[in-house]
């Protein structure tokens, strides 16, 4: 089940599939999607306060975090498609529906990212300075994306 989600993950933005329009009005999927990353976001702050020493360190609870994380990033895919683009609420800005293939290389690094700090977390021996690492690249690659493709 991991390993689906791990790759599904990897895959993010792979492809649009416009048949998922059958499935979720435009609107809804765009509030799908706000609240994948709003469950991501609180993961990933668990994640980053750990790294940091802000919250005590707790290998285990790191790894499941991350876990949680790739689970809700795996059903991203489904949230966008092209009848989403002219959502109001949406944060997307044009440039990521135009720039579809930098977008998407931009998905393929959270992913990549993503699945090695699900890995390395799950090791024995799993460390605060490994955790410092993992979760900055993993980070490095949300700002990536944000910075590019997002609404202030």
């Amino acid at each position: 089940m991991l390993k689906t989600a791990l790759i599904m993950s990897a895959g993010l933005f792979a492809a649009s599939v416009s048949a998922q329009a059958n499935l979720f009005k435009p609107e809804d999927a765009v509030k799908y999607r706000q609240s994948l990353y709003q469950v991501m976001a609180a993961q990933a702050g668990v994640i980053g306060g750990m790294a940091k020493g802000d919250i005590d360190f707790d290998a285990a609870a790191l790894h499941q975090r991350a876990i949680n994380m790739s689970n809700a990033a795996s059903l991203l895919g489904e949230t966008y498609f092209p009848e989403t683009r002219g959502v109001a609420a949406s944060n997307m800005l044009d440039k990521g529906w135009e720039d579809r293939e930098g977008m998407q290389a931009k998905g393929k690094d959270f992913g990549e990212a993503l699945k090695n700090l699900v890995q390395v977390s799950g090791e024995e021996g799993f460390d605060q300075a490994q955790a410092r690492q993992a979760a900055g690249a993993l980070f490095k690659t949300c700002k990536g994306c944000h910075d590019e493709y997002r609404k202030d």
